[in-house]
């Protein structure tokens, strides 16, 4: 789930920005801090994906929040969304490597436009997803089987290390016959796990009706997806 903190201390523009987010984006996390130090700890418990960040804060500046934003978690995305009208802050900010940088009184569309790209980019961003069928797709990282819509990657459900290591090959060999005994070698498991492995990656995706795991005379599997 993509997570946002907002880092402003007025209340009403911080409370404005959460309520324009929550309208236009569902399954997201956005949390509202008022100063560096709440910030602080929401970034290092939370990992927040995206800061808007103003740059005038009660306890300091808002770039030095960004800087230390950045040695934690390089990848994230920084707006700065400020009162700050100024050449040489926006300069500051854009060479110190933020996303981009919005004055205030902003123009919430414009907002959302850039928010909605970054989540995009996010949602793709190094991830290992290989297509199974429809919009569903299978995170060969994590194990997580997700369904892709409203520009969101959504999850479904998690298959354990050897579910994952067993799907990935079949996927990876889809309407083709796999010898059980290439599985067994490839993952360095037991003969007798394989029974209780396929049961259970049949059970969690009995709701994918298009996708079948058949067992084969012989002691092969097939994967078969149907369009």
């Amino acid at each position: 789930m993509i997570k946002i903190l907002i880092v402003e201390d007025e209340q009403n523009i911080a409370e404005n920005v959460r309520k324009l987010i929550k309208s236009r984006f569902n399954n997201l996390d956005v949390f509202v801090c008022d100063s560096i130090a709440s910030a602080r700890q929401v970034i290092y418990k939370n990992r927040p994906h995206i800061l808007i960040l103003d740059i005038n804060l009660p306890d300091g500046k808002g770039t030095d929040l960004y800087k230390e934003y950045r040695e934690f978690y390089p990848e994230g995305v920084v707006i700065f969304l400020t009162s700050i009208d100024s050449d040489i802050e926006k300069i500051i900010a854009l060479e110190l490597g933020a996303e981009d940088y919005i004055v205030k009184p902003y123009n919430p569309q414009e907002l959302l436009a850039k928010i909605n790209n970054w989540i995009k980019r996010i949602s793709k961003a190094n991830k290992e997803y290989i297509h199974i069928c429809s919009d569903y797709y299978f995170d060969k990282l994590s194990g997580n089987i997700l369904i892709y819509k409203d520009n969101f990657y959504h999850f479904l459900f998690n298959l354990t290390y050897n579910e994952s290591k067993l799907f990935e090959i079949l996927i990876c060999n889809v309407n083709k016959i796999v010898d059980i005994e290439s599985i067994i070698s490839e993952l360095n498991i037991d003969l007798s796990q394989i029974p209780v492995i396929i049961y259970n990656l049949r059970r969690k995706f009995s709701k994918i009706a298009n996708l079948k795991i058949h067992t084969i005379k012989g002691g092969k599997l097939k994967l078969v997806i149907q369009p």
